[in-house]
């Protein structure tokens, strides 16, 4: 089974916003790009995804795990990375590297934090400094790291590339590529479009709750976006 799965996947909120009746199916070695207005439905997809709220109606799938029969299990087969990555600041990278993965219930040697890091273009001579010196795009490789010594297969990354500075924008798109390289499936919601262009295999347009447009990034960069929601709103 792929990575991730959705099957008629519903969850109404009482202002009318959600999900609704949505199927995706994700690949592993595969970047999906999720996009959208503001209230489109792509924080709630992702809260699904990690179990935060349960569906009205249908099934979802975490690399062959049903969430909702087996949560825990779910959970551990997958890496959540928010627009702000919640990380202990006055913690070195390999000090929060070692309570994650003690919370977890493992103890990788300092070796295998160091393997990981390295693999993410992680700066090491950075690793004993504490977390508040790390810029946006440090603190991102590190929670990707501790989701890589956890053993995750799936990544879902909220806004992953707000608030980046153009290079760290570049060695984002390298992280995805080395994520995918792994044979990893990722879940990204983006609005920038400059980011869904270089990091995305594809890309799903949600426009409320509804699952408007799914597309190989090429065909999306195609396209007119501006036009495109445009074209959305006008249909309803």
């Amino acid at each position: 089974m792929n990575g991730i799965v959705c099957r008629r996947l519903s969850k109404a909120f009482a202002d009318g916003r959600g999900v609704f009746d949505l199927d995706l199916s994700i690949g592993h070695s595969t970047s999906f790009a999720l996009v959208g207005a503001n209230g489109a439905g792509k924080t709630t997809l992702l809260n699904l995804c990690l179990g935060f709220l349960q569906p009205d109606q249908g099934d979802i799938w975490i690399d062959g795990i049903h969430v909702n029969r087996d949560p825990v299990a779910a959970k551990g087969r997958l890496a959540y990375v928010p627009e702000v990555a919640r990380l202990y600041p006055h913690l070195t990278a390999l000090q929060n590297m070692a309570l994650f993965d003690g919370l977890m219930g493992h103890e990788h040697p300092a070796e295998s934090y160091r393997g990981a890091l390295s693999h993410l273009a992680f700066p090491l001579a950075a690793a004993g400094e504490r977390v508040a010196t790390y810029s946006k795009g440090m603190r991102q490789k590190l929670a990707i790291a501790i989701g890589l010594v956890k053993g995750a297969n799936v990544f879902l990354l909220d806004e992953p590339t707000s608030g980046l500075d153009p290079r760290s924008a570049i060695e984002f798109a390298g992280l995805i590529r080395t994520l995918r390289g792994d044979g990893k499936t990722i879940l990204f919601s983006s609005h920038d479009l400059q980011s869904v262009y270089e990091c995305a295999d594809r890309v799903g347009v949600l426009h409320r709750g509804r699952m408007a447009i799914e597309e190989p990034a090429t065909d999306f960069r195609a396209r007119n976006v501006s036009q495109l929601y445009r074209e959305l709103e006008c249909a309803h």
